[in-house]
């Protein structure tokens, strides 16, 4: 007989008339922990939830029990919230401003995505078998909230950097991902209802960014934002590398700027995820309308030329109703810095 060793976690299918034309490639299923997390999160940790496709289910205690070291460093954010520019950031201030290597080798093998096997299940390459398998320091991403990353996160306590983005624009940027990628046919008011209602990957958003809005001032955690980072990236460059202990000189900030322009971003292959674009469009086996590169348009505010004001206005209702009990306001969480 086969001893199956208890998961962590169970799961509760979403009912699909909750999300009508978010299925694509299955089912939704509502994920919820067996044990609580290592480090305190917001609200009743047995009623919090991560909405994820069912195909993640059976890579989600291997992501749990994933061997973190000490040395690594972590980008962990909420979907389309700035994490692949974060990533190309980090991963040029700790290998030493290696910007030929960062053009010739894709940013998911120097950085890979630790869950990608649950977007796509069929995928040849194991991401986290990948992961395993790298030189120190390993930079790693993952888009899952607290209750169901590494639990070693709060043991081992690398670095972590999280990057909080305006949910509006977050939105609005997911919803064109999710039409590359696999063929998305609702509106965007639908898409937009389903992501405040949580029925997307990686959602609810609230509790994934306050859970480490209240974590910001630990040593070994960094919290930005994107807008930050738009407005002030020489700012953000310098308190990444105090963070990582890290020096630049100024030659070396000017060329990473100009490397981490939008422009120079969106003409680099290198951070373009067309990979990973293929194997989603590959398993979800539709055709795609629109495809443009990941890193699409980049401007701070894009909900307010691409939403009805009804939508933006339901849309603060609910960040009102998520942060009126923490005393705070979006502004105060953009505008964060931790030095």
């Amino acid at each position: 007989m086969n001893y199956m060793p208890k998961s962590f976690f169970y799961d509760e299918p979403v009912p699909n008339e909750l999300i009508p034309k978010m299925i694509i490639t299955g089912g939704y299923t509502s994920v919820y922990t067996e044990e609580a997390p290592l480090v305190p999160i917001v609200g009743d940790w047995k009623k919090r939830y991560c909405t994820l496709a069912e195909s993640f289910t059976p890579i989600l205690d291997r992501v749990h029990n994933f061997e973190v070291r000490e040395s690594d460093v972590w980008i962990l954010t909420s979907t389309k919230c700035g994490t692949t520019w974060a990533q190309e950031m980090t991963w040029l201030i700790l290998n030493d401003f290696d910007f030929e290597k960062a053009k010739e080798v894709d940013l998911t093998l120097r950085s890979p995505f630790l869950e990608f096997n649950g977007v796509v299940p069929n995928v040849e390459h194991d991401t986290m078998k990948h992961a395993e398998e790298m030189d120190s320091p390993r930079l790693i991403k993952s888009h899952l909230p607290i209750p169901l990353l590494p639990k070693q996160l709060w043991t081992k306590k690398p670095k972590i950097i999280y990057v909080f983005r305006n949910p509006k624009d977050a939105a609005i940027s997911y919803f064109h991902h999710w039409r590359g990628m696999v063929g998305y046919k609702g509106t965007k008011e639908e898409f937009m209802h389903a992501y405040m209602d949580g029925y997307v990957n990686f959602n609810p958003f609230w509790p994934h960014v306050l859970d480490f809005w209240h974590l910001r001032e630990k040593q070994n955690i960094y919290f930005t934002s994107y807008e930050r980072m738009k407005f002030d990236l020489r700012a953000v460059v310098s308190d990444v590398c105090q963070f990582l202990n890290k020096k630049i000189s100024f030659d070396e900030m000017e060329k990473l700027v100009d490397h981490l322009s939008f422009d120079k971003m969106k003409v680099n292959p290198a951070c373009n995820h067309e990979k990973e674009f293929q194997s989603i469009k590959q398993a979800a086996g539709v055709e795609v309308e629109e495809f443009s590169r990941f890193v699409r348009r980049g401007v701070v505010g894009s909900h307010k030329d691409e939403l009805p004001h009804e939508v933006i206005e339901e849309f603060d209702e609910w960040t009102d109703d998520n942060l009126k009990d923490f005393n705070l306001t979006v502004d105060e969480i953009i505008s964060y810095h931790k030095y």
